[in-house]
């Protein structure tokens, strides 16, 4: 379970956890927006009414994505990536699985707005290039990379940093208290220092 405000860098990190150690990875953020691309799909009202505006998304419709996630991949190791996002959602993923540690990277709401603002996206793989990539290019693509819309509405930002406060917080809180497995990492860091000290965290898994 990776956790952190927007902008720590779960994203890059959760990558680099897929690439190295064939993780599977549910990102709630990447599984609302592969609704909104699919007008199709039976939550997509629920997602295109909440999501753009900044707006948490009702926990029955994240519940059924994650539940819907998990079972389509019974025989791999998942990297969680967010999806749990309050202490409801947690008591329904608890009773999918209680098999799972949280790995928190924390970071300051200056700095994670710093970084929202001035991050890019490939708009075709979905990468995320930070505050501190130069060009307008991904290299490994060379497609045009993209700022996100929610990441220039610094209302909608400051939104969502409210929610992680309501939220997520007491979330965090509750997986120490109930003595789940938990390791906090300075998200403040380098990606390459986050990424030494996930990996000897992975490592024990």
């Amino acid at each position: 379970m990776l956790m952190g405000i927007q902008g720590s860098g779960k994203g890059t990190q959760a990558a680099l956890i897929t690439k190295n150690y064939g993780y599977i990875s549910l990102e709630t953020g990447a599984i609302l927006r592969s609704v909104l691309e699919n007008p199709g799909h039976k939550h997509y009202q629920a997602v295109a009414d909440t999501v753009p505006h900044g707006i948490m998304t009702p926990d029955s419709v994240i519940f059924d994505l994650i539940k819907e996630f998990v079972e389509s991949h019974p025989d791999d190791h998942i990297l969680i990536d967010g999806a749990v996002r309050n202490i409801a959602q947690r008591e329904f993923f608890d009773a999918i699985t209680t098999d799972y540690c949280v790995i928190h990277l924390t970071l300051t709401e200056e700095e994670a707005l710093r970084r929202l603002q001035g991050r890019k996206m490939d708009p075709v793989t979905k990468e995320i290039f930070g505050s501190d990539f130069e060009g307008d290019t991904n290299p490994a693509t060379g497609n045009t990379l993209i700022v996100r819309v929610d990441d220039t509405d610094v209302e909608k930002i400051h939104k969502r940093f409210a929610w992680y406060r309501t939220d997520i917080v007491p979330l965090l809180d509750s997986w120490k208290t109930d003595g789940v497995e938990f390791y906090t990492i300075n998200g403040e860091q380098s990606r390459e220092a986050v990424w030494k000290e996930i990996e000897k965290i992975v490592g024990l898994i």
